[in-house]
């Protein structure tokens, strides 16, 4: 199974949102999708669902196009499941009820509701009506319906919203199982760091489109990461002459690259850092939520390789 996604482009009005998105996934993919609100995640979803109009661009599923006909619409949503709106959620319902009918329009079998409920740990509360559950309770309802659909692509919008520390967990565990099913995910959310415990790629939108693809598989620059306050810093620039690609975070967090560095220098700069007694040193690659501070966030960098020249 293959998604692709060609050319897309989405305006509203004169505002273009998406400019020429260029996607190509493949089975047992887990793919994050990050970016600040309003900057086009939820309208890339949509439109690759066909539920909006698109100005340019193809939706492809193992090469087969679907177009914006009502016959093509169709079959494509037997392919492709939406994560629910919780707004969508019918009140005098129960839960046991919704994962039955996603269970029964996709699949026409009931069977395996029983195991999802468990799956999910929803048993105390999934026969009572949906008027009564908390956010996270409807939250774990939604993710139970998307599994009960079964479909081979799976587009999953701020899934993690409203789930404790506890459930969350769940629900990654849950997604990487669907993952070694074959299935082709697509995740936006605002849980950075958690992005990194599953999703195999991260892309970050900007200004329409992919600016920058973090692929968590391919070898990465090492920095040291280092929490340091003015004082250190000024003490730090004195002694040191930092590399290009620098980067400073929020004011406080450096992330020096040791591509250049010997052991010896990585060595000696270590040890100046650890005699600053300064809060925190990391040693590692930039992670999503790092990457996400650098790209939209107040961050600085010394000249170097730019983010977008990593891989896009």
């Amino acid at each position: 199974m293959s998604l692709e996604v060609k050319g897309l482009t989405v305006s509203y009005e004169d505002r273009v949102v998406l400019d020429n998105i260029e996607l190509s996934l493949e089975n047992g993919q887990i793919i994050g999708l990050v970016a600040p609100n309003g900057t086009g995640k939820t309208s890339l979803f949509n439109a690759i669902m066909r539920f909006i109009p698109i100005r340019a661009g193809h939706i492809l599923i193992d090469d087969k196009e679907y177009k914006d006909t009502a016959k093509d619409v169709l079959e494509l949503h037997k392919k492709i499941t939406f994560f629910p709106d919780q707004a969508d959620l019918h009140e005098n319902f129960s839960g046991k009820e919704h994962i039955q009918m996603y269970a029964d329009i996709w699949k026409k079998d009931k069977s395996k509701v029983d195991a999802i409920i468990d799956r999910l740990q929803m048993r105390g509360y999934v026969g009572r009506k949906v008027e009564t559950y908390s956010l996270g309770m409807r939250q774990r309802l939604c993710f139970a319906m998307v599994i009960a659909a079964d479909t081979p692509i799976m587009l999953m919008d701020e899934v993690m919203n409203g789930l404790d520390p506890e459930n969350v967990n769940l629900v990654s565990k849950i997604l990487q199982e669907l993952k070694r099913e074959g299935k082709i995910i697509f995740v936006s959310s605002h849980l950075l760091d958690n992005l990194d415990e599953y999703a195999d790629r991260i892309l970050f939108l900007k200004d329409g489109g992919v600016h920058f693809v973090y692929d968590r598989y391919e070898a990465a620059e090492v920095y040291y990461k280092v929490l340091l306050d003015t004082g250190q810093q000024e003490k730090l620039f004195e002694k040191w002459e930092l590399p290009d690609g620098t980067i400073r975070l929020n004011q406080s967090k450096l992330c020096i690259p040791l591509t250049n560095y010997t052991n010896q220098q990585e060595l000696e700069l270590f040890q100046f850092l650890r005699g600053m007694n300064i809060e925190e040193l990391e040693v590692g690659s930039l992670g999503t939520s790092e990457y996400y501070t650098h790209l939209y966030g107040n961050s600085e960098s010394k000249p170097g390789r730019q983010l977008n020249e990593v891989k896009s």
